[in-house]
């Protein structure tokens, strides 16, 4: 012992805040891994991506575990990094296809996933642009607020209602449905 300092009282403290930081990101992950691969899910359509997703926002929350552990709602902060990621993939995939056709001399129609191409609701939802997309499925899936999806996509309440709007109305036509949500 040095100077009066108990060096093993230190230790014994950083062991237990260890501890206790790896219970709490437990808790949360067992709370809303699987809410939050639900909504990776319907924004790529796809099972396996999605999960890698929500296993690289995890991460990102486990990293930055000191600033997040204080947050009143630290699922909202791994909602809205579940769903910039799902953007910055749609992003890279765009980019993508257009390089690939241009070197393969092919459409951008041959290289879409089967799975886009079937005319069921979800089908039909991954086909919106991505901010409306993002928008549907945070307010039907998730049941977030306006506000909440304003703040989640970092953008305007207004702007939010738009691409609702624009959405429903373009998933009414591709589903073949009146306005009243009836089949025509």
């Amino acid at each position: 012992m040095v100077a009066g300092v108990d060096h093993g009282a230190e230790v014994r403290t950083a062991s237990s805040q260890t501890k206790e930081r790896e219970r709490d990101f437990a808790v949360l992950f067992d709370r809303h891994y699987r809410s939050l691969r639900g909504l990776a899910f319907v924004m790529l359509g796809d099972a396996a991506r999605a999960e890698e997703i929500v296993m690289e926002a995890y991460l990102k929350a486990f990293s930055g575990w000191t600033r997040i552990a204080h947050l009143d709602h630290p699922h909202a902060y791994l909602r809205q990094v579940v769903v910039n990621l799902c953007r910055s993939k749609f992003r890279r995939e765009k980019i993508e296809l257009r390089v690939n056709a241009v070197v393969h001399h092919s459409t951008q129609s041959e290289w879409q996933p089967e799975s886009e191409i079937r005319m069921d609701l979800w089908a039909a939802v991954r086909k919106l642009p991505e901010r409306q997309r993002a928008c549907v499925v945070l307010r039907y899936l998730e049941d977030m607020t306006e506000r909440e999806i304003a703040d989640a996509l970092e953008c305007s309440i207004g702007t939010v209602k738009s691409q609702l709007f624009k959405a429903r109305t373009k998933l009414e036509r591709e589903l073949g449905m009146d306005g009243g949500g009836n089949r025509e």
